[in-house]
């Protein structure tokens, strides 16, 4: 059976606290821009799941 290969890309530059709080003030303002801000738990793991399932096929 042949495996499926992927490849990752790493980006070298260290990870500092500043960089960290850009990055998750940038998630936070996307997730408001998507109005997803407000999702339970039960509704992430539902897109999780629909997500993998939409791979599967």
């Amino acid at each position: 059976m042949a495996q499926d290969t992927f490849n990752i890309s790493v980006n070298e530059a260290p990870v500092t606290r500043e960089g960290a709080m850009q990055a998750f003030t940038a998630l936070r303002a996307q997730a408001k821009a998507n109005d997803v801000v407000d999702m339970s738990l039960k509704d992430i793991n539902e897109e999780i799941s629909l997500a993998r399932r939409e791979t599967e096929e």
